[in-house]
């Protein structure tokens, strides 16, 4: 298929993707947060809870109620598109963007042998087996016993991660990690929430009384996906943060950003129940930060047999100029699919999208630097600004001592 069209389709499959998530992550904290907020009537036995609420110039009035099998709504609103919408084109994407390069945007080669296609079996046999992971954890025993079941698919989860680390490339982790989630989410909606929920209505039409348990096994895997949300955007959108997904402890960073958010989604939903539930959101929020700023930017410890480079007066400026400029936002000492990394560049091989070759040396490093479009490395895209009409000649010498510093 013509790169053109295929690039089309990633695009109308990535805005139909974006669009079906977003109506899918409204519906899920608007109906918790109806739930939550649900006032008792004392006076009616077939109430659940109702409540007003004032939008566009009127009151609407909700009410959650048990029905009779002659009082069913000649009209009911189901919400399932959403979610089967939001997965098929995210696989669709998976495979367009990731499974049909046979696999090489996922794996590193500077972690693993593999053959490139061993990347894609990887990813697409561990979405499989995930599911059935999670889902076999929440039919066992420990769905009556929450804290051990989260605890559980968690270190499952960082554990399944770090493994993968081993292997894919930090980009591929991350993105593999909310794809492997996003699938418990839907499967979820196509395996327990619509099959009990149908089920409920069928005994109805049937002249059945209303089953509560039906809407109660239902509603569990709602929550899971309620709390599940906030992880997923930020794992999904991981991609436009190299820093986070490239840095030495990505998958410790991953961890703390998810307790995280689902810790701010349960203050949210408890904000009735926890008098201070604002101040535990806001020291969540500002330590959470501060540990992962410190993961990303504390160098490891190096082992005795690593050096610590020391680098000239002019390359330390250099670097902090590197630092300033973001530059190490897409250049990391990994290689990545949005930029290559600048260790070791000095005299590598270059190959470039017309064709051409050549070794890298110090005045390709700053023609690529000052009219980066000029010379476009092969597997990129020419995402990289020029820098001719932004620094000086003084901040290019102490940016190219950097970047030969990372060959020494």
């Amino acid at each position: 298929m013509e790169a053109g069209l295929i690039e089309f389709l990633n695009i109308v499959f990535r805005f139909i993707h974006i669009l079906a998530a977003v109506m899918w992550i409204g519906n899920s904290l608007l109906f918790t947060w109806m739930e939550i907020n649900l006032l008792e009537e004392n006076d009616n036995e077939k109430s659940q809870g109702c409540m007003n609420m004032l939008h566009g110039g009127g009151i609407f009035f909700l009410q959650k109620r048990i029905i009779n099998p002659e009082e069913i709504p000649a009209r009911l609103h189901i919400f399932k598109w959403q979610s089967y919408t939001t997965w098929i084109s995210g696989f669709v994407l998976l495979v367009s963007v990731f499974y049909t390069r046979g696999g090489t945007l996922l794996l590193d080669p500077s972690k693993t042998d593999f053959p490139a296609y061993m990347g894609m079996v990887i990813s697409f046999v561990s979405l499989i087996f995930g599911w059935f992971f999670y889902d076999a954890v929440w039919r066992s025993p420990l769905r009556n016993e929450a804290w051990a079941g989260i605890a559980i698919t968690f270190v499952a989860l960082l554990i399944y991660s770090s493994w993968l680390e081993t292997i894919f490339n930090g980009r591929a982790v991350f993105l593999q990690m909310g794809a492997m989630m996003g699938t418990w989410m839907s499967a979820n909606v196509r395996f327990h929430i619509m099959p009990n929920q149908d089920k409920m209505m069928e005994n109805l039409k049937v002249g059945n009384p209303h089953d509560l348990k039906l809407g109660k096994q239902a509603k569990i895997r709602s929550w899971h996906n309620h709390y599940i949300t906030f992880p997923v955007i930020f794992l999904m959108v991981s991609a436009h943060f190299p820093s986070t997904y490239g840095a030495d402890r990505n998958i410790t960073i991953a961890a703390v950003i998810m307790v995280g958010l689902v810790i701010i989604k349960h203050m949210m939903n408890c904000y009735r129940k926890i008098p201070r539930w604002k101040e535990i959101i806001y020291a969540t929020f500002i330590g959470g930060t501060a540990v992962v700023y410190g993961l990303v930017t504390v160098p490891p410890i190096l082992s005795e047999a690593e050096e610590v480079v020391q680098l000239s007066p002019e390359a330390e400026v250099g670097q902090a100029f590197f630092t300033t400029m973001g530059c190490q936002a897409c250049h990391l000492p990994q290689p990545t699919t949005i930029a290559p990394s600048l260790y070791g560049i000095i005299g590598r091989e270059r190959e470039f999208v017309d064709g051409t070759k050549l070794i890298a040396d110090e005045a390709y490093i700053r023609e690529s630097i000052m009219n980066s479009p000029v010379k476009v490395v092969k597997g990129f895209a020419p995402a990289m600004p020029p820098y001719a009409s932004v620094i000086s000649e003084e901040q290019l010498d102490q940016l190219v001592a950097y970047i030969q510093s990372l060959s020494d």
